[in-house]
């Protein structure tokens, strides 16, 4: 059950591993900058918004005007704000919040000569080399639209005999126009940039590996310092994963970095051995966290049993949270745990 609340099989889900998640994506950016999941906007209010990129993946909610007004702020104080989407109907409305040009067209975009597995995953072959393409010559798209550009400029477009499906017929039909669409557009916003792309799914598990995707995906990241992955946005998310995110946010784990995280985990899997999960939990948890958990977990109402844990069980947490940990040093936190449990346990 702890692992139920800490996935998720949402599409674009930054903790689901399956085909339509992006938790390669998260994991690509957790190795090559100093990264943050973020699940509501106000980060962007205290965030050093200088050489940041936020990115922005479908919302499937609108963003109020306080909380646009806050990334509108983050990208004229010198941010990067990326809003990857294609029919949804909530991002263009966010463009025009936030000071940009560009739009989402909310069209198929289709190419019959030039794509991956079917004219409906087009290739984007045509690239203006920039910090945030550098290296790359296409990009392979599944289900894009295309971009509206206005005033912003065009930096990877579809082949010139590409359309957009304005009957919605599945093939070139009267009305379709051939041409090389925009697909993705850059535009500056007083001290920032916002980056738009016509196709999310480049993103996903299942489309990261295809040329050049992942390649695009690292320059983004790599080409500012620290990385925002804004799925405040992004509906439910697995309610283990955001409390961890609050803890880790919290100012008590700022203090003595890996250490101090290591040493609460520490602290919270040798409660769970003497005590009760809820015991754990509610000792290190601020009250937003906790309320995030499912109520099996902290209500003590729910159950009146130790949710005890065995060696194995703890082994996966501690090569889940730290991986980078050799097993000499995950065997070292796994016995420490263990030799704290309670001495009538041990006589089993």
């Amino acid at each position: 059950m702890i692992f139920a609340a800490s996935t998720s099989t949402a599409s674009f889900g930054a903790y689901n591993s399956q085909w339509d998640g992006t938790s390669e994506l998260r994991e690509l950016v957790d190795e090559r900058s100093d990264s943050r999941i973020v699940f509501d906007t106000t980060p962007y209010e205290t965030a050093n918004a200088t050489n940041t990129v936020s990115v922005i993946l479908v919302p499937t909610e609108p963003y109020s005007a306080n909380e646009s007004q806050r990334l509108r702020n983050f990208v004229e104080r010198g941010g990067t704000v990326v809003i990857a989407d294609d029919f949804g109907p909530h991002s263009n409305p966010l463009l025009t919040a936030i000071g940009a040009d560009a739009r989402f067209s909310r069209l198929q975009l289709r190419d019959e000569q030039e794509y991956y597995r079917g004219p409906s995953l087009p290739l984007a072959p045509n690239v203006t080399t920039t910090p945030y393409t550098q290296s790359v010559s296409q990009l392979t798209l599944n289900g894009a639209t295309a971009v509206e550009p206005g005033n912003a400029t065009p930096i990877v477009t579809s082949s010139e005999l590409a359309y957009l499906d304005r009957n919605a017929t599945g093939n070139l039909s009267a009305g379709d126009e051939l041409g090389a669409y925009p697909v993705v557009t850059v535009e500056s916003i007083e001290d920032g940039q916002v980056i738009t792309l016509s196709d999310p799914s480049i993103f996903i598990n299942s489309m990261l590996a295809q040329p050049d995707n992942r390649l695009f995906a690292t320059q983004l990241v790599t080409t500012h310092d620290r990385a925002l992955l804004d799925y405040s946005h992004a509906g439910t998310q697995p309610p283990l994963a955001q409390a961890l995110v609050l803890l880790r946010a919290s100012p008590l784990l700022q203090v003595g970095g890996g250490l101090a995280t290591l040493g609460v985990w520490l602290l919270v899997w040798r409660r769970i051995r003497v005590g009760t999960m809820s015991d754990a939990l509610e000792t290190l948890l601020p009250v937003r966290a906790l309320s995030l958990l499912p109520q099996w977990l902290w209500d003590r109402s729910e159950s009146t049993q130790s949710h005890y844990l065995d060696a194995e069980t703890l082994r996966t947490a501690v090569h889940e949270e730290y991986p980078e940990l050799g097993e000499t040093q995950v065997q070292q936190v796994i016995t420490a745990v263990l030799s704290e449990r309670p001495r009538d346990e041990q006589d089993e």
